[in-house]
C-alpha cells in the first residue's frame, strides 16, 4: 500500500481519496476522507525520522511493511499519524481529513483535548484540519503505533467513490520543518486545491497547479 499516488506523486494523476475509518469500542464509525498528506522519502530525507537510516523503538514503524502505522507524541501531549510507505523509513503523515461521518462524536473527542475556548462548540472544518487534530478526532493514540491498516479491525482505509471530477492537487512546502536545510522547501505536501478541510493553503504554490 502506498497513499503517495493518490496525492499525485512523481506526476501521477489523482485518483479516489482513500477515506479513513476508525471504529471505537463501542461500535460507532468514524469516517474521514484524506485531504492533505506529506511525504517523507526516508534515510536521505533531512526532515524525515529516519535520515539517515537510523532506527530506533520509536520509528520501527517506518521500516515495517507498507500500511503500518507509525505514530508520535509531539510537544509531550499530541499525537501525529503516518503510514509507512515504500522503501525503508519511508512514510506518509495524514495532515487532514473531511469528516464524512460520527461528526458529533469527533466534536466530542475534540472537546475533550482542547485548552482554552473549549465552551466553543467546533466547526465542522475545524474537526480535522491539522495532523494532531485529527488523531484526537479519532482517539487515535501511541497504542496505534505499528497497526496493520489491511488487517486491523479497529482502524483501516477504504476507497472512496469518484467524484464528478478530478480535482486538482497542489505540491507545497512541507509544513513546521524549517531545520531541515534545502529539505525544508521540497514540495511533499499535497492537499486537494479548494478543499476547505486543509489544514494551510499555500497560495503561491496553487499558482503553477494545473486544473
Amino acid at each position: 500500500m502506498d497513499l503517495r499516488p493518490h496525492l499525485r506523486w512523481n506526476g501521477d494523476s489523482f485518483t479516489c481519496p482513500e477515506v479513513l475509518v476508525r471504529r471505537l469500542n463501542d461500535g460507532t464509525e468514524l469516517r474521514g476522507r484524506i485531504v492533505e498528506t506529506e511525504a517523507y522519502l526516508g534515510p536521505e530525507d533531512e526532515a524525515a525520522h529516519s535520515r539517515g537510516g537510523r532506527q530506533t523503538p520509536r520509528n520501527r514503524g517506518m521500516f515495517m511493511k507498507p500500511g503500518t502505522l507509525y505514530v508520535y507524541l509531539i510537544y509531550g501531549m499530541y499525537f501525529c499519524m503516518n503510514v509507512s510507505s515504500r522503501g525503508d523509513g519511508a512514510c506518509v503523515l495524514l495532515r487532514a481529513l473531511e469528516p464524512l461521518g460520527g461528526l458529533e462524536t469527533m466534536r466530542q473527542l475534540r472537546s475533550t483535548y482542547r485548552k482554552g475556548s473549549a465552551s466553543r462548540a467546533l466547526k465542522d472544518r475545524e474537526l480535522c484540519s491539522g495532523p494532531s487534530k485529527l488523531c484526537q478526532a479519532l482517539a487515535i493514540d501511541k497504542s496505534f503505533d505499528q497497526r496493520d491498516l489491511t488487517e486491523d479491525k479497529a482502524v483501516w482505509l477504504e476507497h472512496s467513490p469518484p467524484g464528478p471530477r478530478e480535482p486538482a492537487v497542489v505540491a507545497a512546502a512541507r509544513v513546521g520543518i524549517g531545520n531541515a536545510g534545502e529539505w525544508a522547501q521540497k514540495p511533499l505536501r499535497f492537499y486537494l486545491q479548494g478543499s476547505p478541510w486543509v489544514s494551510v493553503v499555500d497560495r503561491v504554490a496553487e499558482q503553477g497547479t494545473q486544473v
